[in-house]
């Protein structure tokens, strides 16, 4: 799946802009990648090391796995998920944009707050609806 056969040009760019200000914004976010809801990378910010398609199809995994757990547990709509582990976190938030469900994941360092990375997250998502 080509992200140029769903949606239009102008929107990957700011998408891709927007992800890069995220991880240059010097708050710990080392990585972020946009996707389809069925793992498909959109637009990304990653380190030269890191896979876009291996990590929307994570976030595609991770999201599924929550609205799995909150629907079972009558929690309504899952809108995101975090990770915990002993070198950082990551923040799953899922939403739907121009027709589509998509997922963003911000993979963050131990030194970052998770206050402002999701902050982050929710500001990213925002600006894609409003796109």
């Amino acid at each position: 799946m080509n992200p140029s056969d769903l949606f239009p040009p102008t929107f990957l760019n700011f998408c891709s802009r927007k992800a890069r200000e995220m991880v240059d914004a010097g708050i710990g976010t080392r990585a972020v990648v946009l996707a389809t809801v069925d793992g498909f990378a959109v637009a990304q910010a990653l380190p030269d090391d890191a896979d876009s398609e291996r990590m929307a199809a994570l976030a595609s995994s991770i999201s599924s796995i929550g609205a799995v757990a909150t629907q079972e547990a009558g929690l309504g709509r899952c809108t995101s998920v975090i990770l915990n582990t002993e070198k950082g976190f990551a923040v799953v938030r899922q939403f739907a944009a121009h027709g589509h469900d998509l997922v963003v994941i911000s993979v963050a360092d131990e030194q970052s707050l998770l206050a402002q990375v999701m902050y982050q997250a929710n500001d990213f998502v925002k600006g894609v609806l409003a796109a």
